[in-house]
């Protein structure tokens, strides 16, 4: 059995590769600053978008590359990224868990407003979760 990735997929990891060797003085040490992403950070989250290396298969109509998606690009990117020591995209419940509700089940309105904003860092969004009647003593 045959394991290796491919041409397709060699030729994708080297584009990466040769992204990270030109860009990755660019890339924040850290993504966040008192809870928020930096402005580096939002700025390395915008290049990366428009390269296809974060928020790949997002529709470019809210904001995003507009990849297929494509789970060994994805694995590739991991791969680098770390092989670099360089910090990937943010990762945050808007990103991760509003997003894909949003592109699934909003409004056009919604998607507009939001998505796009949520990809870049320019909003960030929490999620509380409580049990019934958890913190209170009757």
């Amino acid at each position: 059995m045959d394991l290796a990735y491919g041409h397709k997929y060699e030729a994708f990891r080297e584009e990466v590769r040769a992204f990270l060797a030109k860009h990755k003085d660019q890339a924040p040490g850290s993504l966040t600053a008192a809870g928020r992403p930096s402005p580096e950070a939002c700025s390395w989250q915008r290049q990366l978008i428009q390269n296809g290396y974060a928020t790949r298969a997002i529709p470019k109509d809210y904001g995003s590359y507009g990849a297929m998606p494509d789970i060994l690009e994805s694995r590739i990117l991991a791969e680098e990224f770390s092989r670099a020591r360089v910090s990937s995209a943010l990762q945050n419940q808007g990103i991760s868990m509003v997003v894909p509700t949003l592109l699934e089940l909003g409004t056009e309105e919604q998607k507009k407003k939001w998505v796009k904003p949520m990809l870049r860092g320019e909003v960030v969004w929490c999620q509380g979760y409580s049990e019934p009647g958890s913190g209170y003593c009757w």
